[in-house]
């Protein structure tokens, strides 16, 4: 999963559990019923989790979005993350410094209060992200309705002097990121229970840790001693500089389970392009953009544990490929000999090779979220207004996002199934105390 933090948050999913959310032991009230009108409630589903190899859907009917209200009406939300297991995370805008974060699970969702972003859940329910205001960030993990701050490796007194962030959790709970320093730095770190590691530099001042595998390896990219900044891969606490195209930087943005990293580098003519550093090879393989786009840049997005990455490709228009063994198999308006006429910009893959993104015409009106596999795209219903944003796809092939509705100005968040559905839904509310 790439870093951006991701901009909202992830919530929703087709399975559950009994007991109930708690937050610093105050557990949550009773689901309360979301809308009225056309649009009814979900209560809690009695589900399976979608099967993975139902994902392509190219074949099917209409796969109307599930709305996922927020704690206020007609406010800005979006869903950023998921697990198989149907737990979804997300995002709620309330202002112009704050957000209240969600999590989704089995018809209820978990409100924390205070200003949260919520970033990653993984297959276990760890769910991790940050506390945020105007100047401050502190990261925090949450798992089975216990909170925790994540502490810091330092900072100043100045405003803002004292921050960190959660960009990533490993499926054994692992939590990594970066935190200030004493020095007035950042530094790339992993937390032992509530306690930072310092993960170090390439001799330079600073570094950030973006993602994380099952063995715990860790990528991001760190300073060296001559000032450029170069991807690199943490292994049992040990830094590796996995270098560049040719040209001055590079950065890693995840990695799979087998050890093969993805990142972007620059190469000695000044273009960025999509790199793939294959474990147990010290040499980066530039993945190339798509044909036609001359004098294009491109970056990787993703990376599975088929090994395909996820790659966007950007000049002319906007388009993107899956790389896998040195075929690019284009997606969306792109073609074998060019990038089309549509813009594709994609967000998200998952282990079956199932892709998600949004499609647009080429001046990026008439913006559409798309689930891909298996080289056919579907463009995936809006939940009534003229815009839908695919934020993120779940192993189940369950695609999360936000949409415009007929009945909000601003984007509501949804996630679209991997099964037929016969119109807009909107589930149940839950408001939570404090979460610390």
């Amino acid at each position: 999963m790439p870093d951006t933090r991701r901009s909202l948050l992830r919530l929703a999913a087709v399975a559950g559990v009994s007991t109930p959310w708690a937050l610093h032991g105050l557990v949550h009230t009773a689901a309360i019923a979301a809308t009225t009108g056309a649009i009814p409630t979900v209560g809690p589903p009695d589900v399976e989790p979608p099967d993975p190899a139902a994902a392509d859907d190219s074949v099917r009917g209409p796969l109307a979005p599930m709305v996922v209200p927020g704690p206020r009406s007609g406010g800005y939300g979006t869903l950023v993350a998921g697990n198989a297991a149907g737990l979804f995370v997300g995002v709620w805008n309330d202002g112009s410094y704050s957000s209240t974060g969600g999590v989704w699970w089995r018809g209820r969702v978990t409100f924390l209060k205070g200003s949260q972003q919520l970033v990653a859940a993984n297959a276990t329910g760890v769910v991790v992200g940050d506390a945020v205001s105007h100047y401050n960030r502190r990261a925090f993990r949450w798992s089975a309705g216990r909170y925790q701050a994540l502490g810091l490796l330092g900072g100043s007194d100045e405003q803002g002097g004292r921050r960190s962030g959660a960009l990533a959790v490993s499926p054994t709970g692992l939590v990594v990121g970066w935190s200030t320093t004493d020095a007035r730095t950042t530094r790339a770190v992993r937390w032992r229970g509530t306690r930072p590691q310092d993960l170090g530099t390439l001799g330079g001042p600073s570094s950030s840790a973006t993602a994380v595998n099952a063995a715990r390896q860790i990528v991001g990219s760190a300073d060296t001693g001559d000032g450029q900044s170069h991807a690199v891969v943490w292994t049992d606490g040990r830094i590796h500089d996995l270098g560049t195209l040719g040209g001055p930087s590079s950065v890693a943005v995840a990695i799979n389970d087998a050890g093969d990293i993805i990142g972007t580098s620059d190469t000695p003519d000044g273009s960025r392009r999509a790199v793939l550093w294959r474990r147990g090879r010290d040499r980066p393989v530039d993945l190339g953009t798509l044909p036609g786009l001359h004098g294009s840049s491109s970056s990787a997005i993703a990376v599975n544990n088929a090994g395909q990455v996820l790659v966007s490709a950007s000049g002319p228009t906007q388009g993107a490929f899956l790389w896998r063994s040195g075929r690019r198999i284009p997606i969306g308006g792109a073609t074998a000999t060019g990038a089309g006429d549509d813009r594709v910009e994609v967000t998200g893959l998952n282990d079956q090779g199932v892709v998600c993104g949004d499609i647009s015409t080429a001046d990026g009106r008439d913006v559409q979220a798309f689930r891909w596999h298996s080289g056919r795209l579907r463009r995936l219903p809006s939940a009534g207004g003229a815009f839908g944003h695919a934020q993120a796809v779940t192993p189940t092939g369950i695609v999360l996002g936000n949409s415009a509705t007929t009945q909000d100005a601003a984007p509501q968040a949804v996630w679209w199934p991997s099964a037929p559905a016969t119109a807009p839904l909107a589930l149940g509310l839950t408001a939570l105390p404090a979460a610390g």
